[in-house]
C-alpha cells in the first residue's frame, strides 16, 4: 500500500508539473507572438526606414506560434497519459468520479491554431496595409 501511495504522489507530481508547464509555455509563447507582431506598429520611423525587411519579426511570431502548435501536440500527448493514469487512481479509491469528457487538449491546440492565423493576418496586414501608410 506504502508503495502505491509513493507511486501516485510521483504521479501526481508529474501531473501537476506538466499542467503548470503547458499553462506557462503558453502565456510565454503568447507574449512573444504578441510583441513580435506588435514591432511593426511601435515605431513608424523605424519600420520606414527598414520598409519590408520590418516583416521579420512578425515572420518570427508567426513561425513560433506553428512551431508551439507542433511541440503542444506532443506535450499534451504525454500530460493526457499522465492525466489518464491519475483520473483512475482516483476513481478506483473512490476519490473522484470523473466526466468521461476531457476538453483541455482541444482547447490548448484551438488556441494555439488561432494564435498561428491571427499572427498570420497580422503578417499580412503590416505587408499590405501598415508598409504602405508609413511608407
Amino acid at each position: 500500500m506504502e508503495q502505491s501511495e509513493e507511486a501516485h504522489a510521483l504521479l501526481w507530481d508529474e501531473y501537476k508539473y506538466r499542467h503548470d508547464h503547458i499553462w506557462k509555455k503558453l502565456f510565454q509563447i503568447t507574449i512573444a507572438v504578441v510583441l513580435l507582431g506588435a514591432v511593426p506598429y511601435l515605431k513608424p520611423d523605424i519600420t520606414r526606414v527598414l520598409q519590408g525587411w520590418i516583416l521579420i519579426a512578425p515572420l518570427l511570431g508567426t513561425v513560433l506560434s506553428l512551431i508551439t502548435l507542433f511541440l503542444m501536440h506532443f506535450e499534451l500527448g504525454l500530460f493526457a497519459r499522465i492525466a489518464a493514469a491519475h483520473r483512475r487512481y482516483q476513481e478506483e479509491t473512490g476519490l473522484i468520479r470523473h466526466s468521461s469528457h476531457h476538453y483541455f487538449r482541444y482547447l490548448v491546440m484551438i488556441y494555439v491554431a488561432f494564435l498561428f492565423l491571427v499572427s498570420l493576418a497580422n503578417v499580412a496586414v503590416v505587408r499590405l496595409l501598415w508598409l504602405g501608410q508609413v511608407a
